[in-house]
């Protein structure tokens, strides 16, 4: 053997044999235990909280650097309740690579952690001093040549029986995350590794009970602060509201944890909600979701998929996070919101109506939200629309849909509505509807259609109240209607004068109104002014081949009642309409009162007023004009007889 390779084979046994003699030394003398009161007091010192090892540390240095601990505790800040905790932590590093600023560790394994984070009212998190930076207190460090980085290396992870609560006193709401476990295999950059991550997750507000598992392939690096989690599948069985639903989300997820960018990419989403109706409904969508979080922060979310009965597209973007801002652009091809209505209860079930619920829109107070919605067709509280157009906005606690347009009922709808989350909550609404068919649209909004005919109708409506029928009682505003070829269902006005005609001498005739019944005219117009939710009309003007017809009244929307005074003129012309039994009538007018509530209307004729005014007619006849005139004629002749009659006299005082 070549001397000088003998003596380089005897200066390392000799290092080696020195190095084992200070490990085995260091092993033997070195108790990590004796330095636990040092490292309570700086933990007290540094972070104002209690740091507790009750159990042994025990440490090994060859061929292993490793730590094993048992219970360990820390306490809140300033305080003594529990911030986190855990049973055992093991830890092991192998040395040799640690010369070679390698950090290869055995095995990370950890039992029993548990941590809380609160978030104060105010807005600070019990955490904010572990996890400040002061750059200030920290002084500039000497230029020096860079140090190549540490490699890191883990054999494997181990995390089981963790949990940790959210405590959000803003809010407020409590989160917690039970029964945790973390499953890894080699972790080192460049290197997929399996990963696997079990939990229950519950909150109070709402109630939500959730179980979860997640497992994918997790890859580090290269650059530092990447993370790649790919062939991710994430399972979701959850009870919300009482009710189970199930969700399995798939992609790839891409993250920068220095600059703080993550992704969700080739995202396919299935989910299983339930039906309020009963049952389930289907959610099936793809996409993908990005975000920058910081300050402000941004998230950014494109889907499309299937839900339900509905083909859908969806954009959302959160220009910030704090606070939120909401953006969006969504579009349906169908959306019948009437399949997601509770069922009605049943008539009878509860006749004592329990108090109405008051409207909570405290949410609209710190909304700031803009967006458009498309929808080719739409089903809402039984009304059927097509071509749908909604713009909205939400700041400052209002909401805003503007335009709100739409194609419904052989007609368009345009207008422009608000609601403003103020203590009595306020809407308001302003809309033009152009080409209706109001009948139609009157059953299907309440289940009668009394009127009937197209035309136009104009709302200009405010309200406020705390609850929906509040609101009908404060309603105030104006509003028009314009149709043609139409009828008001009920009661056959010329019918009813016929039937009665026989009773022109005084007493009257009446009944309630049937649908069976109508009363048709080629032209019908009347405003209103509505006021405490009564709507006052004093122009109603309504012709038909038989019939003029006026009217003033009131129309209780708040009650549900009417108290409205027809005045049906028979026209002059009755031939070829049937009406030939109703000459005695010609050119008098019918006053018909109808009053009641909307379901069971009554009507009356008065037909000793019609008497009355037939008789009037008749002297007018013979008098040959009306009577008023008459009278103002008469009047006039008897003050010119007078001013004759006085003349004379004078005349023969004076002698002239």
């Amino acid at each position: 053997m070549p001397r000088f390779l003998k003596i380089t084979l005897i200066a390392l046994a000799a290092a080696a044999a020195l190095l084992a003699a200070v490990a085995a030394y260091l092993v033997a003398t070195f108790d990590p235990n004796d330095h636990k009161a040092l490292l309570v007091e700086r933990v007290q010192k540094d972070y104002q909280r209690t740091l507790a090892i009750p159990g042994p540390i025990a440490l090994t240095l060859f061929p292993r650097l490793g730590l094993k601990l048992g219970a360990v505790s820390l306490s809140e800040r300033q305080g003594r309740d529990e911030f986190a905790s855990l049973q055992t932590a093991q830890v092991s590093l192998a040395v040799w690579p640690l010369l070679r600023r390698e950090v290869v560790v055995d095995r990370v394994a950890v039992t029993g952690l548990r941590a809380k984070v609160t978030r104060f009212k105010d807005g600070r998190l019990s955490i904010d001093d572990l996890t400040s930076r002061d750059a200030a207190a920290a002084p500039p460090a000497a230029a020096a040549p860079a140090a190549p980085p540490l490699r890191l290396d883990i054999a494997g992870i181990a995390i089981t029986d963790a949990a940790f609560t959210f405590d959000d006193q803003q809010t407020p709401r409590r989160v917690t995350l039970t029964n945790a476990s973390v499953e890894a295999g080699r972790v080192t950059p460049g290197l997929a590794v399996p990963l696997a991550l079990k939990g229950r997750l519950d909150a109070n507000a709402p109630a939500l009970g959730a179980d979860l598992a997640l497992e994918g392939r997790l890859t580090l690096g290269p650059a530092p602060g990447r993370v790649v989690v790919d062939a991710l599948k994430a399972e979701v069985a959850a009870t919300l509201g009482g009710r189970p639903w199930k969700a399995t989300l798939a992609g790839t997820f891409d993250g920068d944890t220095v600059a703080q960018r993550y992704a969700l990419n080739g995202l396919a989403l299935d989910a299983v909600l339930p039906h309020p109706r009963g049952g389930n409904v289907a959610l099936a969508a793809k996409g993908g979701v990005s975000a920058l979080l910081g300050e402000p922060g941004r998230v950014d979310a494109k889907l499309a998929g299937r839900f339900d009965e509905s083909t859908f597209t969806l954009a959302v973007d959160l220009p910030r996070l704090a606070p939120p801002a909401l953006r969006f652009d969504a579009e349906f091809d169908r959306l019948d919101l009437d399949r997601y209505r509770s069922p009605a209860a049943p008539a009878g079930a509860a006749s004592a109506a329990a108090p109405e619920s008051p409207l909570d829109l405290s949410a609209l107070r710190d909304l700031d939200a803009s967006g458009q919605l498309r929808i080719g067709t739409l089903q809402a509280l039984n009304l059927k629309a097509g071509a749908v157009r909604v713009g909205l906005r939400a700041a400052g606690g209002r909401l805003v849909f503007d335009p709100l347009a739409a194609e419904l009922y052989a007609g368009r709808l345009a207008g422009r509505a608000s609601v403003a989350a103020t203590a009595a909550p306020r809407v308001a609404l302003d809309a033009q509807l152009r080409g209706i068919s109001i009948g139609p649209l009157l059953k299907d909004l309440t289940g009668e259609g009394r009127l009937e005919g197209r035309g136009d109708v104009t709302l200009d409506v405010t309200t406020a109240g705390r609850t929906v029928g509040a609101m009908t009682k404060a309603l105030d505003g104006r509003a028009a209607l314009r149709l043609q070829d139409g009828a008001v269902r009920g009661i056959n006005v010329a019918q009813a004068i016929r039937q009665a005609k026989a009773r022109l001498g005084g007493g009257g005739g009446g009944g309630t109104a049937g649908q069976g019944e109508a009363t048709d005219f080629s032209e019908l117009g009347a405003s209103f002014t509505i006021a405490g939710g009564v709507a006052h009309n004093e122009d109603l003007d309504a012709k038909s081949p038989l019939l003029r017809v006026g009217g003033r009244g009131d129309i209780d929307l708040g009650a549900g009642r009417l108290d409205y005074l027809v005045k049906a003129t028979v026209v002059a012309t009755l031939e070829g309409q049937g009406g030939a039994e109703l000459q005695a009538l010609r050119g008098q007018t019918v006053p018909v009162k109808l009053s009641g509530p909307f379901s069971a209307i009554d009507w009356k004729i008065d037909f000793g007023a019609i008497a009355k005014d037939a008789a009037r007619q008749k002297l007018e006849d013979k008098l040959g004009g009306p009577l008023e005139d008459k009278a103002k004629e008469k009047g006039k002749a008897l003050e010119q007889e007078a001013k004759r009659q006085l003349g004379d006299k004078l005349k023969g005082l004076l002698g002239k």
